[in-house]
């Protein structure tokens, strides 16, 4: 595999990289705590533009105990997949090895280093999961199989596990992409040593087209996710860039087709991501992504004609038992 371009965030900021492009903006922040929560959610739903839910740490639902290094390692699984950002290749090793390679390099990189490991996409842990079912502090309509997931009407054995795991150090990254199947994204980061941060680069849902052909003159796929922009390619893109730093605490909302890079800052981080559908997702899939994934020969991996064929069953099954009820009312 090709070797990546050089890409460090060392001297980054917000402030200083919202000043290097024209059409550089911060992303919209809301806390948790806001009255107007709901409103907002919806708000940023229909608009496509993303949006940072802050202040989980400071409430007192926050497991600070769980949200740990040393809970990690106790906790998450002792094999990982981790991928050297150099040059894209995968490695199976165990997580002992893992933070034992992430403790012998700095937290930045430099240009004659050839080995960086990023833990993308590693089984969650099981108490990160049962928070996650069980929490009173993210709204339900964001949370993975809840009220606003279709993917909930599958049954148990056709659902895809959407709930992963990022652990990395400065300077390792997810190239430009979108999440698949024009799903809405969800990142928590969870664990951050001091200092250490996440960089996000977003565009709204409606810049997806311009940023395709934008890479194309890059010469590169958007839908391969094999390329990691530099801030002077974002700052030429077609299109707003929404900019944020993510810490321990937010949690990142991600429109279905938003163009999205994330890079992290300085020390190790730990995140918890996962992806939710909803009707309109299924009906921009099946119509825009879908065909896009078979030109590139992508895997769908969602399944989304089973999704609509399941959430269609669910649904007529609801309205005949509405049916049969106002029946029985009448009678």
């Amino acid at each position: 595999m090709s070797q990546q371009p050089f890409l460090t965030s060392a001297g980054w900021s917000l402030n200083g990289l919202v000043m290097k492009g024209s059409r550089f903006h911060e992303i919209p922040r809301v806390s948790i705590s806001d009255k107007n929560l709901d409103a907002i959610l919806c708000k940023h739903e229909t608009s496509g533009v993303p949006l940072v839910i802050e202040g989980m740490r400071e409430h007192r639902a926050w497991p600070s105990s769980m949200f740990d290094i040393q809970w990690i390692r106790r906790n998450v699984k002792q094999h990982v997949q981790v991928r050297n950002v150099h040059d894209r290749r995968d490695l199976d090793v165990s997580f002992e090895e893992f933070m034992n390679h992430i403790g012998s390099i700095s937290n930045y990189a430099s240009t004659d280093e050839t080995s960086r490991w990023y833990a993308k996409d590693i089984e969650c842990p099981d108490g990160w999961k049962k928070w996650l079912d069980t929490t009173s502090l993210i709204p339900r309509s964001l949370c993975p199989y809840g009220p606003a997931d279709i993917m909930q009407n599958l049954p148990d054995l056709a659902r895809v596990e959407t709930l992963m795991c990022y652990l990395g150090l400065g300077d390792t990254f997810t190239p430009c992409h979108k999440d698949l199947c024009a799903s809405f994204g969800h990142n928590l980061m969870c664990y951050a040593d001091d200092g250490a941060s996440a960089f996000w680069f977003m565009t709204e849902s409606s810049a997806s087209l311009s940023m395709a052909k934008y890479f194309q003159s890059l010469g590169q796929e958007l839908d391969l996710e094999s390329h990691a922009m530099s801030v002077e390619e974002f700052a030429a893109a077609p299109c707003e860039v929404y900019i944020t730093e993510q810490k321990v605490g937010d949690l990142v909302l991600v429109p279905p087709k938003s163009c999205h890079q994330v890079v992290n800052h300085g020390g190790l981080t730990a995140k918890l991501s996962w992806s939710r559908m909803t009707i309109k997702s299924a009906q921009i899939a099946l119509h825009h992504e879908l065909p896009i994934y078979r030109r590139v020969c992508r895997a769908e991996t969602y399944r989304i004609k089973s999704t609509i064929h399941h959430t269609l069953r669910r649904k007529t099954a609801l309205l005949e038992d509405l049916a049969k009820g106002k029946e029985s009312s009448a009678s």
